[in-house]
């Protein structure tokens, strides 16, 4: 999740994929027996049917050619994009699902009390837009933890399983009870492979995953469950593919309620692999066999440094639009996510150390404008509506 501000979030361009500290082995556990994996309810996270009550969306935009064909189009709620006069005509217009951020670091600042005011600003403006919201992350990392959990700490706190497994509880099913219905599929756990989810792993164990899946599926039955990724910024590695996958099935197997898996694609012109097509169609293949959704769940293509390419927001626009026919062309690939609207509120210019020379890795530019890219995903959208594939 690009925007919880994780400097180690992928490796630097040219370099190997990142060490992973998460076995994906069963270890030992105290936590009680699964619960129950029952699918037969749960919720459609497809874009809602057009309402009479609101306009028809213009033929030239996002939202109109993806609800066309049931397909979820979306982009992250970002607070700062939302206070820019700009944002809501093209949120309302352009999107069918938003992605509802719940950091625990925001939503919980306090061991014994929420924080709902950003949630809140979602559910202000997504229901008379007629929009699907995805919530989530659930559980992340150290850096997305509240101060209070003292995961800064070498010790991560020195909690008590039992506790800190009372704490993830409350914390999932509260958020989860808060929302029911309004939302339509949780991201539950973010980046087990890539950040290992530290001390929630340290001290719980390798099954905190499942036990996150079934707290958040006894607080919400209907809602579609999803278990996140990040892949780095030149493809998918298939080792990395491998590695991950053998976590969904292990997870699969023993009865845990997930139903998609998400895979970011926050990628670099500049480092991509030619391979990336083949890579992502790879990680396609393999989520089908194991009867799951996928959902790109963070997508944006830095469009390299000046000089690099002679027509950068071009080759921009290719590899969005790639990625956009791909998924298209895969009866399990449901969502495209972007991670933000504009390039002026960009996650990458406000990332630490970076070497993201005037990021513009967004279909929309600073003033909210079409990029190249945007008609290119418009173009894929369109295709898949007709019956093609390219």
């Amino acid at each position: 999740a690009a925007c919880a501000g994780n400097p180690s979030l992928f490796s630097p361009p040219g370099s190997p994929y990142p060490s992973t500290k998460f076995s994906v082995t069963p270890s030992a556990s105290p936590f009680q027996p699964a619960l129950p994996s029952s699918t037969a309810n749960i919720r459609p996270t497809a874009p809602p049917a057009p309402s009479a009550t609101i306009p028809p969306a213009s033929e030239d935009t996002l939202r109109a050619a993806a609800d066309r064909i049931g397909f979820g189009i979306g982009t992250v709620f970002q607070q700062a994009e939302s206070k820019d006069p700009l944002f809501r005509p093209v949120l309302a217009s352009e999107f069918n699902t938003v992605m509802m951020t719940t950091f625990m670091k925001r939503t919980q600042p306090g061991r014994e009390g929420f924080d709902w005011s950003l949630t809140d600003e979602v559910l202000d403006q997504t229901p008379a837009n007629h929009q699907t919201i995805i919530g989530g992350p659930l559980v992340y990392d150290n850096a997305t933890a509240p101060a209070w959990l003292k995961f800064g700490q070498p010790d991560c706190g020195a909690w008590a399983p039992a506790d800190l497994e009372a704490i993830m509880q409350n914390f999932i099913q509260t958020v989860v009870l808060k929302f029911g219905d309004q939302v339509a599929g949780w991201e539950v756990v973010d980046e087990p492979l890539t950040s290992g989810n530290n001390c929630w792993h340290k001290i719980l164990g390798d099954q905190y995953i499942d036990r996150a899946f079934q707290y958040a599926h006894a607080a919400d039955p209907n809602a579609l469950l999803m278990l996140n990724e990040a892949f780095g910024w030149a493809g998918v590695d298939k080792s990395f593919a491998d590695q991950f996958f053998a976590l969904v099935q292990r997870l699969k197997t023993a009865g845990v309620p997930i139903g998609a898996v998400g895979i970011q694609m926050h990628l670099r012109a500049d480092a991509l692999r030619p391979s990336y097509p083949g890579e992502f169609q790879y990680f396609l293949d393999q989520a089908k066999k194991l009867g799951v959704e996928v959902w790109i769940t963070e997508m944006d293509v830095y469009q390299g440094p000046p000089g690099y390419f002679q027509n950068p927001l071009d080759v921009q626009k290719n590899i969005f639009q790639t990625i956009a026919r791909i998924c298209l062309n895969a009866p399990i690939c449901n969502r495209l996510i972007f991670w933000g609207i504009s390039d002026r509120y960009t996650w990458l210019a406000r990332r630490a150390g970076t070497d993201f020379i005037n990021p513009q890795p967004l279909l929309f530019d600073g003033q909210f404008g079409e990029k190249p890219a945007f008609f290119g995903v418009l173009q894929a959208l369109r295709n898949a509506g007709a019956g093609g594939g390219q």
